[in-house]
C-alpha cells in the first residue's frame, strides 16, 4: 500500500471523526439551545400569570375596601390595577404565540387557558360593578351574602383554580425542558466519549501503520546518500516496491547514472560556450560598427555645418573686400552692399538657430512657449500669407473639417512647421497644393499633399536628416539648407506629437504632423 493512501485513510478517518463530533455537538447546541427557548418563554410566562394573579388580588382588594369601608380614591387605583391587569393579558398572549410558532399547536392550550381567566376576570369586575351599584342596600343580608360568594367562591375557588392551572402547564413545561436538556448533554457525553475513542484508535493504527512503512525505506536513502558523497557512483538504493520512497529511490538510481553522462555534456556545453563568445564578439563588433558610422555622421555634420556656414560667410567676406578695395562709394552703394552683408548674416544665424534648437530637442532642452490657440485659425493664416512664396500660377487650397481647433501650443513654432511644410511643397511641387485640417481621437491632424515628382524610398529614410536634400531637390533648387524637416520634426515632437512623409516617385509627396489637445511636452520654458 503506498504511503499517500495510507495517509489518505488516516486522515479521513481522523476527518470523518472530526465531522461526526462537530455535527453531534451542532446538533447538541440547536437542541439545548431550542430547550432553553422553550424554558425562557415558559418562565416569561410563568412570571406574567404572577404578574397578572397579583394585580388582580389587589384589584379585587381595592374593590373589596371600596365596598367595605368607601372609595377614597374615586376609583383611580382601580383604573391604574386594570390597566396593569390588560397589559399582563396582552403580553401573555404575544408570549402564547412565540410558543405556538416556535414549539408546535400543542401549544395553543395557553389561548384556552387565558381565555377562561380573562372571561373570570370580567365576570368578577362585572360582579364587583353591581355591588357597587346597589351600595344603598348594603345593610341588607343579601348585599353581604353576594360579596362573600364573590370574595370566597368566584375568586378564591374559581379564579385561583384556573391561575393554579396556568401556572402547573408552565411548571410543567420547564421540569420536561431540564428533562430534554439533560438528556441531551449525557447523550452529547457519551457521543463524544465514543467518538474520541475511536479517534484515538485510528490515529495510533495509521502512525504505526506509517512508521512500519517509512523505517527500512529511509535508512536505505539515507545509506546511498551516504555513498554517493563518499564518491561511489556505482551504488544502487534497492526499491523493492512501489510506494513514493522507493519511487526516489529510483530517482536517485537515475540520477546517478546520469551523472557520467552530464560529465560527456561538458565537453559539448564549453563547444557551445565558445559558440556564444563568438555570437557576443560578433555583437560587440556590429556596435562597434554603430560607433563607427555614428562618428563618420558626426565628422558629416561638421562638414556639412562648415560648408553651409562657408557660403553665407565667403558673401560677407567677398562684399566687405570688394567695398574695401575700391575707392569711395556712394551712400547707396554702401547701403546695397550692407543689405546684402545684413541677408548673408540673417541666412547664417538661421541655420545656427535651427542646429541650435534641433541638438536642444534632442537632448531634451528645447524651449517651448506654450498658450492656448485655434490651430484652424493658425493655418489659414499661415498659409495665406505663405501662398506668395511659390510661383504665381500655383495654387494652394486649404479644408479643415473641424474648427475650432482648440489646443496648447507655441504658435510660433506650429506657424513655423506649417510654413516649412507648405514652402517645400509649393518649391518642388508643380501646379497645386492641397493643405487639409482634421480631427484625431486624441487632437488635431495637419496635412499638406503636393503634385510633385515624388521621393524614392531611400531619400524618404533620411528626409529627417541634417542637410539631406533630395534628388529633387538638387535639381530644381539650389537654395536652402536642408534643415526645414529636421526642425519641423524637433518641434512636433516638442509638442508630444508626430510628424512623418509618404511618397512614391510620380505621385508627389504627403507631409502629416499630429498634436494632442494638451501637448506632452519634453522640455517647457
Amino acid at each position: 500500500m503506498r504511503y499517500l493512501t495510507k495517509l489518505s485513510l488516516s486522515f479521513s478517518g481522523l476527518l470523518a471523526m472530526a465531522l461526526l463530533s462537530a455535527l453531534l455537538a451542532f446538533w447538541s447546541a440547536r437542541s439545548a439551545e431550542h430547550e432553553l427557548e422553550r424554558s425562557r418563554l415558559a418562565h416569561r410566562v410563568y412570571e406574567q400569570y404572577l404578574s397578572l394573579s397579583s394585580h388582580t388580588y389587589q384589584l379585587f382588594k381595592q374593590f373589596g375596601d371600596a365596598l367595605l369601608i368607601g372609595d377614597r380614591d374615586r376609583g383611580v387605583g382601580e383604573a391604574r390595577l386594570l390597566t396593569e391587569i390588560r397589559a399582563n393579558s396582552r403580553e401573555l398572549r404575544v408570549l402564547i404565540a412565540e410558543e405556538v410558532q416556535l414549539f408546535g399547536e400543542e401549544e395553543r392550550d395557553g389561548f384556552r387557558i387565558l381565555a377562561q381567566i380573562e372571561a373570570k376576570i370580567e365576570v368578577l369586575l362585572e360582579e364587583f360593578y353591581l355591588l357597587q351599584a346597589d351600595g344603598g342596600s348594603s345593610d341588607s343580608l343579601t348585599y353581604w351574602i353576594r360579596l362573600s360568594d364573590i370574595l370566597d367562591e368566584q375568586i378564591d375557588a374559581d379564579f385561583q383554580g384556573l391561575i393554579e392551572e396556568a401556572l402547573d402547564g408552565e411548571r410543567e413545561k420547564v421540569v420536561q425542558t431540564e428533562a430534554a436538556v439533560e438528556a441531551a448533554v449525557t447523550l452529547y457525553r457519551r457521543a463524544a466519549v465514543i467518538a474520541a475513542v475511536i479517534a484515538l484508535i485510528t490515529a495510533a493504527f495509521g502512525l504505526a501503520l506509517l512508521r512500519s512503512g517509512l523505517t527500512k525505506p529511509l535508512q536505505r536513502l539515507v545509506a546511498g546518500a551516504e555513498a554517493v558523497g563518499r564518491g561511489e557512483l556505482a551504488h544502487r538504493i534497492e526499491a523493492p516496491g512501489n510506494t513514493e520512497l522507493d519511487g526516489v529511490a529510483q530517482a536517485f538510481n537515475q540520477m546517478i547514472a546520469k551523472v557520467a553522462e552530464r560529465q560527456d555534456l561538458l565537453s559539448a556545453s564549453r563547444d557551445s560556450l565558445e559558440q556564444e563568445v563568438s555570437s557576443r564578439t560578433e555583437q560587440l563588433e556590429t556596435l562597434l560598427e554603430t560607433l563607427r558610422r555614428t562618428e563618420a555622421n558626426r565628422r558629416r555634420l561638421l562638414a556639412d555645418v562648415s560648408h553651409e556656414l562657408r557660403t553665407p560667410l565667403t558673401i560677407i567676406r567677398g562684399e566687405a573686400d570688394v567695398t574695401l578695395r575700391g575707392g569711395e562709394r556712394s551712400v547707396g552703394e554702401y547701403r546695397d552692399v550692407l543689405l546684402r552683408t545684413r541677408e548673408a548674416a540673417d541666412h547664417t544665424a538661421r541655420i545656427v538657430d535651427d542646429l541650435l534648437f534641433v541638438a536642444r530637442q534632442q537632448s531634451s532642452e528645447v524651449r517651448i512657449r506654450t498658450s492656448e490657440l485655434d490651430l484652424a485659425d493658425l493655418v489659414e493664416r499661415t498659409v495665406s500669407a505663405g501662398r506668395t512664396l511659390g510661383d504665381a500660377g500655383k495654387t494652394v487650397i486649404f479644408e479643415a473639417t473641424t474648427a475650432p481647433a482648440k489646443l496648447r501650443a507655441d504658435p510660433d513654432r506650429i506657424r513655423q512647421v506649417v510654413t516649412i511644410l507648405l514652402d517645400n511643397a509649393l518649391r518642388y511641387g508643380r501646379q497645386r497644393v492641397d493643405v487639409r485640417l482634421d480631427r484625431t481621437p486624441d487632437g488635431f491632424a495637419v496635412t499638406v499633399v503636393d503634385d510633385g515628382p515624388g521621393l524614392t524610398e531611400e531619400e524618404l529614410a533620411h528626409v529627417f536628416e541634417r542637410f539631406f536634400r533630395g534628388s529633387n531637390a538638387a535639381i530644381r533648387y539650389d537654395g536652402g539648407s536642408g534643415l526645414g524637416l529636421p526642425v519641423a520634426k524637433a518641434i512636433i515632437e516638442a509638442h508630444g506629437g508626430e510628424i512623418a512623409l509618404t511618397s512614391a516617385p510620380g505621385e508627389g509627396v504627403r507631409a502629416r504632423f499630429a498634436l494632442p489637445d494638451r501637448p506632452r511636452l519634453v522640455a517647457a520654458s
